[in-house]
């Protein structure tokens, strides 16, 4: 078979984590990467499988950087914080709340069980502050161990809230499913969304991967969530030949409960208490975007989907799509800027949506026109107070909120003199109508490339007052050690 060298790049040695040359190589449908340890030898692992193609996988984008909190001592991976070579600023920050977990799943990244610690509120609290001074408009993660488990989660929620754009809980849905006032807590305190573990549609799936049937809780879960309008994204884990054949079912669920706004997809990586007995067994991006074509009855086609604005290209992908009160999916192309790393996407920098000041029509006028013209509508126009179009919302770069799901129609804006009202109609439209299919390929010891690495936008908070990438902060070396969750132990 003809070996072809594509690109050039640094890795680690999955046995000492030295940094390496290395090389990434296309044979046949598959791309790998290859490094040589002088001590421990050759290895090659594979990133890339089928359509859509390596090569062709490319979008341009202009890297951000965030003011550097750690120097560069020892380069990359080891001085994250972020040093200044770092290359993009971050969209989305974790907020770990607690090592604890009432789950003890054997694929957990973060080796989270039991009751473990819980970070004081008080630091927590001054947690967000800073973040919001360092990285500005991005959106909160939530997350753990088990998120809900910790005492002071509604005081986060709504300090969170106040501070940036949007809000979400990483959860396995368990208190959720078994406390329906729970939801209507979450929403009161300003919950965007619940990123919810969902890993497929039969109990065969969560006995693997959770250790014990959760199928049931999960929709419970989701019931209690529409209950009260809490929009929710499901989660899947993905492990070839465990759960990839039912991602298709998973969109196919998703798509026919209004309150889910999305399905996410993260590909098993081999870090905290995973194990994978073989690395080259893992499945790549393009392996999920064909799993998900089994879904959406023939609407999901993999040439609709696209790298992210964001991240590296290879980290991501998004389908956008319009979904009307029947479930059926129509595909939506995405604007070039549109991040793509989250179900969501990345927030505005600026503000979330203009919001022109009601006392005058003209500024209300010229505000619609502005959102008409960045989602494709009549640019240069002018339009008297008689005249009204029906525009179709901008399905890439809305936030959900906690609105109860209502039946979707169309909505008539007349173009001037619009009453104050007809705005907010329109946005909130354009959020219920909104369906995304994303997937993150995380990375590990075996196939960590530095270039993906400087590229991340998805950070960890870390005392005192770090932003770990998130790849980094999960690296655990053979010997179970992780680098940053467990202190320094090269």
């Amino acid at each position: 078979m003809t070996a072809t060298l594509l690109e050039t790049t640094k890795s680690l040695c999955p046995v000492c984590l030295r940094v390496l040359p290395a090389e990434i190589w296309e044979r046949g449908d598959e791309v790998f990467l290859e490094r040589l340890c002088p001590e421990h030898g050759p290895f090659s692992v594979v990133i890339w499988r089928g359509e859509p193609s390596f090569k062709a996988w490319k979008r341009p984008k202009k890297p951000l950087k965030v003011i550097p909190q750690t120097p560069k001592n020892e380069g990359c991976p080891w001085d994250c914080g972020l040093c200044p070579d770092h290359g993009q600023n971050p969209c989305t920050v974790l907020l770990e709340l607690t090592t604890g977990c009432d789950l003890n799943c054997p694929i957990c990244f973060a080796d989270s069980k039991g009751q473990g610690l819980f970070r004081p509120l008080e630091e927590l609290l001054r947690a967000l502050t800073w973040i919001k001074g360092v990285a500005g408009e991005v959106v909160i993660q939530l997350s753990g161990g088990e998120p809900t488990l910790h005492p002071g989660l509604l005081k986060l929620v709504a300090l969170a809230a106040k501070l940036f754009p949007a809000v979400q809980l990483n959860t396995n849905g368990l208190k959720l499913a078994k406390d329906p006032k729970f939801a209507q807590d979450l929403g009161d305190a300003g919950l965007s969304w619940v990123f919810l573990q969902f890993d497929g549609v039969t109990d065969q799936v969560y006995e693997v991967l959770r250790g014990k049937p959760l199928l049931n809780l999960k929709r419970r879960a989701v019931t209690n969530c529409a209950a009260v309008g809490l929009p929710v994204v499901l989660v899947p884990t993905v492990v070839k030949g465990v759960n990839d054949q039912e991602l298709g079912a998973i969109v196919d669920y998703a798509r026919m409960t209004p309150i889910i706004r999305g399905v996410h997809a993260q590909p098993l990586t081999q870090t905290g208490r995973v194990h994978l007995s073989d690395p080259q067994s893992r499945i790549t991006l393009p392996e999920v975007i064909q799993a998900f074509c089994r879904g959406g009855d023939g609407a999901i086609k993999p040439e609709g989907a696209f790298p992210p604005g964001c991240e590296h290209e290879r980290c991501s992908f998004h389908l956008r799509f319009r979904r009307d009160e029947s479930g059926k999916l129509t595909a939506k192309v995405p604007q070039t800027n549109d991040c793509g790393c989250g179900p969501m996407g990345c927030p505005p920098k600026t503000s979330k949506v203009p919001s022109p000041p009601a006392e005058t029509d003209l500024n209300r006028t010229r505000a619609v026109d502005i959102i008409i013209q960045s989602w494709g509508g009549d640019k240069g126009g002018k339009s008297g107070p008689s005249d009204s179009k029906t525009i179709e919302p901008p399905l890439d770069v809305l936030s959900p909120d906690k609105t109860p799901s209502q039946p979707l129609k169309a909505l008539t804006i007349p173009m001037a003199k619009a009453p104050a009202q007809s705005l907010d109609a329109f946005l909130e439209r354009a959020k219920r109508e909104t369906f995304s299919l994303t997937g993150m390929a995380f990375q590990d010891r075996h196939n960590l490339d530095l270039a993906r690495l400087k590229g991340c936008c998805v950070h960890i908070y870390q005392e005192p007052a770090k932003l770990i990438p998130f790849c980094a902060m999960n690296l655990t070396a053979a010997n179970g050690d992780s680098f940053y969750r467990k202190g320094p132990k090269r």
